[in-house]
């Protein structure tokens, strides 16, 4: 960097840890901006002291921009000019680090967490560092739990691999990443871009952020999203649930409850698998696992001996019964408008007999809900069909102005269900994450 002024922004997505990461390595004169007013002026006085960092107003900055290299987060309204996304800087501190692990990064719209978790599956042989939106963890320990997926987190999850004295044991680290990855890693995957959202005040969007994929020794990219937003990029490995054009898809797809078999076409290879999926998506996800272990010259058997310890993660398309009802729930923070259409489409794959529990919270992801989008879905569905839930149920419910039941509570809405209802098939399609206090009462009636 040949300016001396580093301006780092916005303490509520990473920023800080990027401050704190850098200190370590700079005499440069450090600026902070607190873009949402999330730290108190004592707050301020602290870390001023702490990392010999100034805190600037938007004001200030403007006044003397060009003096300032500016680190921003990707999604940032556009109120500064950026030199350097987040996702830039950590890729720079990684190599102050100085890490030598290969870096596996999975970042999308939909599926992230799904198939993060089934690589740590694929590669549960190796020594591993996973984060996910759930949690970070070293082989089957966790180490820290309610990380975000911002780049930054990538940082706390090599410090705390340093702290735990594991860094130099690593053999692979998979990160879910928000908005893109950082660049230069080893293997890179984009899961879809199932709706291409607006971000930083709508000056950008979720398909420009996310090219950042492009930048790894391999690229593993869906099919439909790479044909749509990347064909320019070149040396692309794409898959597909079923476009045989693509380098990777599945065909002779034969649903079950328990065990849904198809046939993977892997370039030239074909192979046969058999796990839990209920869903075209599950299935592309577990393509995308499988994909990575046989990137990573891991034998195809030892790959699917590896997932037959991976089926039914809580609330990605997990299932259970009770009372002989079955249950499917997805509940997660970044349901949109898109995935919950094909969450509807993918029961009718089993029985017209079902009951659809739709409902969550707002403001749990940068990715809020298009409702205007979900409200027009959801009235063409028959009333009967749906038990709406929580604060996007009851607006939902307002807004279409039928005759729905409502219950507040989301096992309020299961309990009536299982109880009072005859449908054989329940699906869940919440807004939240599957956190403690879901877990603690969904089922308890």
């Amino acid at each position: 960097m040949n300016k001396k002024n580093i301006l780092i922004s916005d303490a509520n997505h990473g920023g800080l840890i990027l401050l704190e990461e850098y200190s370590k390595y700079t005499h440069n004169n450090l600026f902070f901006y607190d873009i949402y007013n999330k730290l108190s002026e004592n707050k301020k006085n602290e870390l001023g002291k702490k990392f010999n960092v100034k805190f600037l107003s938007l004001k200030e900055i403007q006044e003397h921009e060009d003096s300032f290299i500016k680190i921003n987060p990707v999604h940032m309204p556009p109120v500064i000019k950026t030199d350097y996304t987040h996702h830039e800087f950590v890729g720079y501190l990684l190599k102050k680090i100085n890490i030598k692990t290969k870096i596996i990064q999975v970042t999308g719209v939909k599926g992230k967490t799904t198939v993060t978790t089934l690589l740590k599956h694929v590669l549960s042989n190796y020594n591993t560092l996973i984060l996910t939106s759930d949690k970070l963890t070293y082989n089957n320990k966790t180490l820290m739990k309610k990380l975000s997926i911002t780049p930054a987190s990538i940082i706390t999850a090599i410090n705390k691999a340093k702290e735990e004295k594991i860094f130099n044991e690593l053999d692979y680290c998979i990160f879910e990443v928000s908005l893109g990855v950082v660049p230069n890693g080893y293997i890179n995957i984009l899961t879809n871009i199932l709706e291409d959202y607006p971000i930083a005040k709508d000056s950008s969007c979720a398909s420009i952020a996310k090219e950042s994929v492009f930048t790894s020794k391999h690229t593993i990219c869906e099919y439909s999203s790479y044909q749509t937003f990347y064909n320019v990029h070149k040396n692309v490995i794409t898959l597909s649930f079923d476009n045989e054009n693509a380098d990777i898809y599945s065909c002779n797809v034969k649903y079950d409850i328990k065990n849904t078999s198809f046939d993977m076409t892997y370039f030239d290879k074909k192979y046969n698998i058999t796990h839990f999926a209920l869903s075209d998506f599950y299935i592309t996800n577990l393509l995308f696992a499988i994909s990575v272990g046989l990137i990573l010259k891991i034998n195809i058997k030892d790959i699917i001996s590896n997932l037959k310890s991976s089926a039914n993660i809580e609330g990605r398309n997990s299932y259970k019964f009770i009372n002989d009802k079955l249950i499917i729930e997805d509940i997660n923070p970044g349901l949109n408008t898109t995935s919950i259409k094909k969450c509807v489409d993918n029961i009718t794959k089993y029985s017209e007999d079902y009951l659809l529990i739709i409902g969550g919270d707002y403001g749990i992801t940068c990715e809020e809900i298009d409702e205007e989008k979900l409200y027009e879905y959801l009235k063409n569905i028959k009333p009967k069909k749906i038990i709406f839930t929580g604060k996007l149920g009851y607006n939902l419910i307002n807004r279409l102005n039928k005759s729905y039941t409502y219950f507040n509570k989301l096992n309020e809405a299961v309990e009536y269900c299982i109880k009072k209802t005859d449908k054989m098939i329940i699906q869940i399609i919440y807004r939240s994450e599957y956190n403690s206090n879901i877990k603690d009462t969904l089922y308890k009636t």
